[in-house]
């Protein structure tokens, strides 16, 4: 839709706009001005590396100078350039969400930079670097409170129910839950590589191991061997914790999940602060995971999928838009966060889970059975040579009895109001899918599904992560899965929200048998 021709957009970005566009700018220069300095044979590369931050300062400045928002009639308007000016309207209908994040640079100014998301979903719509704070409510009440008195959007902002708030202890628990700490380490890993300091301080590390009473205790015996690279894996493992601990800490501290005006709002971050709104009409699933260690921690996860979040082909956007309705919480709190967030879906009903077909055990088995015997065998015959028969078949119970765990714990159930998948039995998974958010429902049949009728059926919805399908359930019954498909399509009135009747019966019952 075109912008109204005689609408001109006169708000203007703050003051320090230029400032936060300038770091934006230079950030992306570190590593050619590292390189260029360290690299470099001129003895006046600090002279020239100034000049070259030049054009960026005036860039930033060009921007702040000329950039303009307004509220249109139909639309937030959005101009920018002068030379090469760009107009755009973004219909109030079609944002979603005004998301910001606070550096603490951000909050020692008091401003944001903001972040609109449209129902195309993706990338943010545009990215306004940087207003205040009150030019951000003022963003939030327009654009929301279109067609509807601002007076009451402003109220319900004001008037949030607290759903959690997640203490440091629990973010330590997600900390020893989480792996993320392995990421730390590859990627430092990574950038001593790329550096050339990899090898140095590997060289560095086996010379002081030689030199030290290291290589004795090597030389004692086997056992003292074991010993000692048991003790390599337990420290390298305190390691990543520790790290994964400092990470959660960081980016989750005050993590907070209130109900706003019907949406849900998260904000979260010690050094960055984010603020997310989750609108209830764009979540399109809830997802609920219990690792071992959740088990073990007496925690459970949950995260949603919001219309338009699936980014096929990019999975780094994808990475970074996995929705927390709580990275940690207690079993007896989750159903009522899910209730927060699929207010039309009763959960009230106890749901009628219905298993795999009758020989689904038969095939995980085999499919355990093939892939442990193509992944042991080289590694086997290399450490055990004679031995390795006997090690090959040393697996073949462990894989009868995962196949027998994963059939006894995956039940799909269809109720009025969703389609429910839960799987796995080391870790433990929950999906439930409105009924009005299925867009596809698709049912396949491999050589080997016809051969002892079964079938695979795959629903999707409208969000999701790195374009996987929101439910993908295999071994069904073929017959169990054509019904299952033509009861999804037949799915034609949307779904009545039955909030008042759980307010009145209290929590609603637990979605875990």
């Amino acid at each position: 839709m075109a912008p109204d021709s005689d609408f001109q957009p006169q708000q203007r970005l703050h003051p320090l706009s230029w400032l936060f566009a300038f770091l934006a700018f230079a950030r992306q220069l570190i590593l050619p001005a590292i390189a260029f300095l360290v690299f470099g044979t001129r003895p006046d590369g600090m002279h020239w590396g100034a000049w070259l931050l030049a054009p960026v300062l005036l860039v930033a400045l060009w921007q702040q100078w000329f950039y303009r928002y307004g509220f249109g009639p139909r639309g937030l308007v959005i101009r920018r350039g002068l030379l090469f000016r760009s107009l755009r309207q973004i219909d109030y209908e079609r944002i979603e969400n005004i998301d910001t994040e606070r550096g603490p640079l951000h909050r020692m100014f008091g401003v944001a930079q903001v972040k609109i998301h449209t129902s195309t979903g993706g990338r943010p719509e545009a990215l306004i670097r940087v207003l205040g704070l009150a030019a951000v409510e003022e963003m939030r009440t327009r654009v929301f409170g279109a067609g509807a008195p601002a007076a009451r959007e402003q109220a319900a902002a004001q008037h949030g129910t607290r759903l959690i708030h997640l203490a440091p202890g629990e973010l330590v628990r997600y900390g020893l839950i989480d792996n993320r700490g392995l990421v730390v380490v590859v990627a430092a890993g990574g950038v001593l590589h790329e550096l050339g300091l990899f090898e140095r301080l590997s060289a560095q590390v086996h010379g002081a191991l030689e030199s030290s009473a290291f290589v004795e205790l090597v030389a004692l015996g086997p056992g003292l061997q074991v010993a000692l690279a048991a003790a390599a894996v337990l420290g390298g493992l305190i390691v990543t914790r520790i790290l994964s601990i400092a990470l959660a800490l960081i980016t989750l501290y005050d993590f907070t999940l209130e109900a706003r005006g019907g949406d849900l709002r998260v904000r979260h971050g010690l050094l960055t602060r984010v603020a997310l709104t989750l609108r209830t009409s764009r979540i399109q699933a809830v997802h609920r995971t219990e690792s071992l260690l959740h088990r073990l921690l007496g925690r459970t996860s949950l995260r949603v999928d919001l219309a338009g979040d699936a980014q096929v082909g990019n999975p780094q956007n994808a990475q970074a838009t996995v929705r927390w309705l709580a990275p940690v919480c207690t079993p007896g709190t989750a159903p009522a966060l899910i209730a927060a967030a699929l207010p039309e879906v009763n959960l009230d009903v106890q749901p009628d889970w219905q298993p795999l077909a009758p020989r689904a055990g038969a095939r995980v088995f085999k499919v355990t059975t093939a892939i442990w015997l193509l992944v042991a065998s080289a590694p086997a015959f290399w450490l055990l040579h004679e031995w390795t028969p006997l090690a090959l078949l040393a697996g073949v119970p462990g894989a009868w009895l995962h196949a027998h765990l994963y059939v006894k714990h995956t039940r799909w159930a269809l109720t009025p109001d969703a389609v429910m998948f839960r799987r796995g039995w080391l870790t433990r998974a929950l999906t439930i899918v409105p009924r009005d958010c299925v867009q596809s429902v698709r049912v396949t049949r491999s050589p080997f599904d016809r051969r002892r009728r079964m079938a695979r059926i795959i629903i999707d919805t409208a969000g999701g992560t790195g374009g996987k399908a929101a439910i993908q359930i295999r071994h069904l019954d073929a017959r169990a899965a054509r019904a299952l498909a033509a009861a999804l399509y037949r799915t034609a009135t949307p779904l009545r929200a039955s909030r008042a009747a759980r307010e009145r019966d209290g929590s609603p019952q637990a979605l875990w048998s």
